[in-house]
């Protein structure tokens, strides 16, 4: 039977994973997950006796190759900028002698890059460019290739463009993700957490610039689906060119919003609640937006945009979960304590 090797099982999205990999029909001999705290470790193994916990973090480099070399399909979540453990990972891969897969966590905000990188750029400002995911899927590997800070994304194509079939890769480019994370640890996502934690301190929710700022966004559990999808074609030794390799590039995306369109919804649920007096937004600069929200400016002004197709196309799945406009109520009151 196939094995895995998990990275990031304490995390939001990681636990959401692990879950469901083990709630999918495959049934696998093995699941290993990497868990750097010894507590969060017996949370994991109380909820799910049947993964076995391996004390370590990504920096154990040894370690995780060791790991890496023992699984069939590896799925690392923990980072999509640790290049030393992603290093490693191909290492044990490679000294495989059978196939393998690995599947890769990256972000969205890839596709802010070229707006990132210009001087001229007003973070809050809108932007028409849609990308497709499997009509543009070239059009991605160059704006992959132009910024080499993107530094785990393009070893993961040199990985493609050169290990391809011995090692079948995919990288998974999360939008704005939402919910509540069914993990045993980590159950809180970051960006709309982080807008009502704002609002709740200062009185009033806050948008970056004019507000105009599109992502796309998915829930948890639609996402987890995505990696336990691929993990099982990696475990049914699916061959098909465009699941993996340089087609292997994962946009998954339920609804596109405006970051003022969650700003608005922030503040009208967080007024009708009572929780603060004014349902006005505010408008607040990148420089306060870095001090005030993680990630600043990159996750809460710029546009991410996508036509997600290649999950249905190639996996078969479709988004089933609430779209964000009905976790906004939820996520507020969770941080307000109520």
């Amino acid at each position: 039977m196939a094995s895995v090797f998990i990275t990031g099982a304490s995390g939001f999205i990681g636990g959401q994973v692990l879950k469901a990999i083990i709630d999918h029909p495959r049934q696998y001999g093995t699941i290993r997950a990497l868990v750097r705290d010894p507590d969060a470790a017996k949370l994991i193994e109380e909820a799910f006796p049947q993964v076995q916990t391996v004390i370590g973090d990504l920096g154990n480099v040894s370690l995780v190759e060791k790991e890496a070399e023992k699984a069939t399909v590896v799925l690392n979540v923990a980072s999509n900028k640790h290049i030393d453990s992603v290093r490693a990972i191909h290492r044990g891969l490679a000294k495989r002698q059978s196939p393998s897969y690995w599947v890769q966590v990256s972000g969205a905000s890839l596709l802010a890059a070229d707006e990132l990188a210009s001087s001229s750029f007003q973070p809050g400002s809108a932007s028409d460019v849609i990308f497709d995911d499997v009509a543009d899927a070239a059009k991605i590997r160059s704006l992959i290739r132009a910024h080499p800070s993107r530094v785990v994304d393009n070893y993961l194509l040199d990985v493609a463009a050169t290990d391809y079939p011995k090692i079948r890769s995919a990288v998974v480019f999360p939008p704005i993700v939402y919910g509540r994370g069914e993990g045993p640890v980590n159950k809180k996502s970051i960006q709309i957490p982080a807008l009502c934690r704002v609002a709740l301190a200062k009185g009033r929710a806050v948008q970056v610039g004019k507000g105009l700022s599109r992502w796309g966004s998915v829930h948890v559990r639609d996402l987890a689906r995505v990696w336990a999808e691929l993990a099982d074609a990696g475990a049914n030794g699916c061959k098909v060119a465009e699941v993996w390799g340089e087609q292997g590039l994962y946009f998954p995306s339920a609804q596109d919003i405006s970051f003022g369109e969650i700003s608005e919804l922030v503040a009208r649920v967080a007024q009708e609640s009572k929780l603060i007096s004014s349902s006005e937004v505010e408008q607040i600069t990148p420089e306060e937006a870095a001090k005030l929200l993680p990630g600043g400016s990159v996750f809460f002004g710029t546009n991410a945009l996508v036509k997600s197709q290649r999950t249905e196309k190639e996996l078969e799945l479709k988004n089933v979960e609430e779209p964000i406009t009905a976790e906004i109520k939820r996520a507020l009151l969770e941080e307000a304590g109520v």
